[in-house]
């Protein structure tokens, strides 16, 4: 697997390489001529005026050493105090700034990033391991944790009577409503596609897909005014209801995704609270209520999206909370990740349509679970529990595909660090040692997780649950 991975950073590295020095402008001639040699042009020094030069004071302006030190500590993030080592620190540690993204993607940014680090001379190991944890608040990536796990098993095992959480079991309606970042950034692109045609097809395909006694509802927010600072007030003020919550008419939910586009400002928040009232007439004890809440960043409008979130999830419609990061960055996939802790739900990161199509899919699967329910089939014929939990087969694929993007930041930012003389030479070789021994733990814990997870795709929902909280010491929720 190290050998195959090596070989696909190897060659996606070579073609930043070569696209930059295709884009690159033509360098100033560089003077060649030697240096004068000993004793000609300027009078060299007596060996008493080197002794007494050997402790330069500080130019002016100058940080000293200490001062460098600083202001490199002042680069990590507060939850990082030492490289990880344990699968529990790769869960635990915060996704860095440009988790998520292929260093080409945000390359400016991270260069005004890359040029903040201070360039301290012969640092010795403690610092340069300050130096790594610094470029993990870049680009740490985002490693599931076993409650994710957890989590997607009790999706995968809806309706299955061992699972004692209610908002799991069979219920008389089958609710779904989305909700939708329209902002501005939502035009961005998500490979062919913008992220919102990518996302308006993929609701348009889920609805489609559920049965005709489940029902489907739409709400937009930041689909008001532009992202212009006049036009804030506006924008944070709406979230409507494109799509009345009812069953799927393909007339209907096509006009409904045609009313709006990428706009403004992204007021959460206001969003989550509204979806609540959507749902307030079908109590959780007689209705499965899911709600998929898709964004692309952060809330921009003041809100408090977990507090919402939290009074979300202790309400009386008792939903299922999906919370999809649609190519969030670091400090977005922390916030969305809150939100769907304090809802007692789940958070998904996602880069494309297939991506979210994919997550679509589950809500269809338990409406087929549920509509085979009513007619009086019995669970044992819907489901063949863990057996048929592809998603937990892809937490492994998950972990892995991290561990590929963030040694891919860290070989592009070596590359970056030494062209643009950010660091020396010998600094760098010391934390190419270090990202080396670090990818390496990394893809042992990837195996290690690969063989965990199938023992556990053998085991029963409760028997499943056990072996995760005692291979993990988790707390039960």
């Amino acid at each position: 697997m190290k050998t195959t991975k090596s070989f696909f950073i190897a060659i996606l590295l070579v073609c930043f390489v070569g696209l930059y020095a295709c884009s690159a402008p033509e360098s100033e001639p560089v003077d060649t001529l030697p240096a004068d040699p000993p004793g000609q042009g300027e009078p060299q020094p007596s060996d008493s005026e080197q002794g007494k030069n050997e402790t330069p004071e500080p130019e002016p302006g100058v940080p000293d050493r200490e001062e460098q030190l600083q202001a490199l500590k002042a680069m990590i993030p507060a939850e990082l105090s030492k490289l990880p080592q344990t699968v529990e620190d790769f869960y635990n540690m915060p996704p860095g700034r440009f988790s998520g993204l292929q260093y080409g993607e945000q390359r400016e940014e991270i260069q005004k990033a890359i040029s903040q680090i201070p360039n301290i001379k012969d640092p010795d190991q403690e610092t340069i391991e300050l130096y790594y944890l610094a470029l993990l608040g870049l680009f740490a990536e985002d490693y599931p944790e076993p409650q994710e796990i957890i989590n997607q098993i009790k999706l995968s095992s809806f309706g299955n009577p061992e699972v004692d959480d209610p908002r799991f079991q069979f219920k008389k309606q089958y609710n779904v409503m989305i909700v939708l970042d329209a902002s501005g950034s939502m035009g961005h692109m998500a490979g062919k596609k913008t992220r919102m045609e990518a996302a308006k097809e993929a609701i348009r395909t889920f609805a489609e897909s559920l049965p005709p006694e489940a029902r489907v509802g739409l709400r937009v927010y930041g689909h008001e005014g532009s992202g212009a600072e006049s036009a804030k007030e506006l924008s944070c003020s709406k979230s409507d209801v494109m799509y009345p919550l009812q069953a799927y008419d393909s007339q209907k939910m096509d006009a409904a995704l045609a009313q709006f586009k990428p706009a403004g400002w992204t007021p959460i928040a206001l969003a989550l609270q509204k979806a609540q009232e959507d749902l307030s007439s079908y109590k959780g004890e007689n209705s499965t209520n899911i709600i998929y809440l898709v964004s692309d960043g952060i809330e921009t409008c003041g809100g408090d999206p977990v507090a919402v979130a939290q009074q979300l999830g202790n309400s009386d419609i008792t939903p299922i909370v999906n919370v999809v990061g649609f190519g969030v960055d670091g400090e977005g996939q922390r916030q969305l990740k809150q939100v769907a802790e304090a809802a007692g739900g789940r958070y998904v990161l996602i880069q494309d349509q297939k991506e979210l199509l994919r997550e679509f899919q589950q809500a269809s699967e338990i409406a087929r679970k549920w509509t085979n329910w009513k007619s009086g089939a019995s669970y044992d014929a819907l489901s063949e529990n863990l057996s048929q939990a592809l998603s937990i087969h892809a937490y492994g694929s998950n972990w892995y595909s991290n561990s590929v993007r963030e040694s891919y930041n860290f070989l592009s930012v070596f590359t970056d660090l030494n062209r643009m003389k950010i660091l020396d030479q010998g600094t760098i070789s010391a934390l190419e040692k270090i990202e080396n021994q670090q990818d390496q733990i990394i893809v042992k814990h990837g195996k290690e997780m690969e063989a965990f997870l199938r023992d556990l795709n053998e085991k029963s929902y409760k028997d499943a649950v056990a072996a995760i909280e005692q291979t993990y010491k988790m707390r039960k929720n």
